[in-house]
């Protein structure tokens, strides 16, 4: 297994993700009443929000290395794609009934699993299950045990080697831009950048109109889609711009981001940030049932040039719903 990476940068003063851990706790036995004790070990009478946390990670079919990092607070699980997208789930010790760590050291609070074969475990029962996941150390299996109506499932998984995450040093390069808003403003767009034939999407984040802008072209049809900052709009809950950024990214890892609002139906806020260099971070907060607030963070590298690619066409797009000189379809929706 990788050895334990340093904690990733801080985040936005307007949103707090876990720090790591120093301090320890003690441990708890498994459920089943054998006497051995664990470096690890959780409880859930209910696993579903668990399950569906991890599931918003999972990118690919088959296998999908996710590292775990086990700390007081809680659990940070990051997964990777193509060096390019990097997400992380945070999920705080206080979503579990039981949750407690002690002895070990570092390597000890992290290990690196398959995550298709974690999901395939957790959903052995078609409803939602009591669950304990048990860790002892450096090398040894995660151990599930799910309690449906009476019957009990134990699932050793195999923790493997592999590289650590990348660390993307979000923070080492100048933070321009920020914005929080309301998430399901940003599902309403995610949902029309979806257009046939588009590859990428340009984010343009401006101290001015058009303050923030999305847009994407397809085959026979282009879509800008426009978020107003001024005091009739509820889009915004803070907005701080320094400079205009444009940048496009890939279609396909900005699908990945917009998976989680729809999975995850109690997702409130988004915070949006762009460095100097261009990458981007989206992080949703999401709530439990019992209110409780975890995070999911993406951090999405830019693709190389063509800025500014949709500029020209839309100089001419000044009504909703025409067409083009080509006849293509186009169109431009303002979300207020």
């Amino acid at each position: 297994m990788a050895s334990p990476r340093q904690e990733q940068e801080g985040v936005s003063d307007a949103i707090n993700e876990p720090t790591a851990i120093q301090s320890q706790i003690s441990s708890s036995s498994s459920k089943d009443s054998k006497s051995s004790s664990f470096v690890f070990s959780c409880k859930v009478t209910d696993s579903e929000y668990f399950t569906t946390i991890l599931s918003v990670l999972q990118m690919e079919k088959d296998k999908q290395g996710a590292v775990f990092m086990i700390a007081d607070e809680g659990i940070k699980v990051t997964i990777e794609k193509d060096k390019i997208l990097q997400a992380s789930a945070y999920m705080k010790s206080n979503i579990f009934q039981e949750y407690k760590l002690s002895g070990g050291d570092e390597k000890d609070r992290e290990f690196r699993i398959d995550l298709t074969t974690m999901l395939d475990c957790l959903r052995i029962f078609s409803s939602s299950c009591y669950l304990t996941m048990t860790y002892n150390g450096y090398g040894e299996d995660v151990h599930l045990i799910l309690e449906n109506k009476g019957v009990i499932t134990e699932c050793a998984i195999r923790t493997v080697q592999g590289p650590r995450p990348i660390d993307f040093n979000f923070r080492k390069s100048m933070l321009l831009n920020q914005a929080c808003l309301k998430s399901k403003y940003l599902q309403d767009c995610f949902s029309e950048l979806d257009i046939p034939g588009t590859n990428s999407v340009q984010i343009v984040m401006a101290p001015s109109e058009p303050f923030m802008s999305f847009r994407a072209g397809g085959d026979s049809m282009s879509c800008r889609i426009d978020f107003p900052n001024d005091e009739l709009s509820e889009v915004f809950e803070h907005f701080q711009c320094q400079e205009y950024c444009s940048n496009r990214y890939n279609i396909g890892l900005i699908q990945m981001c917009a998976k989680s609002l729809t999975k995850m139906p109690k997702t409130d806020t988004t915070m949006i940030q762009m460095n100097a260099l261009g990458m981007l971070k989206l992080q949703h907060i999401v709530r439990d049932r019992n209110g409780s607030t975890n995070f999911i963070s993406y951090l999405i590298v830019p693709e190389e040039g063509g800025e500014d690619e949709y500029e020209e066409q839309e100089e001419n797009q000044s009504l909703r719903n025409n067409y083009d000189d080509r006849g293509s379809l186009s169109f431009s929706l303002n979300l207020s």
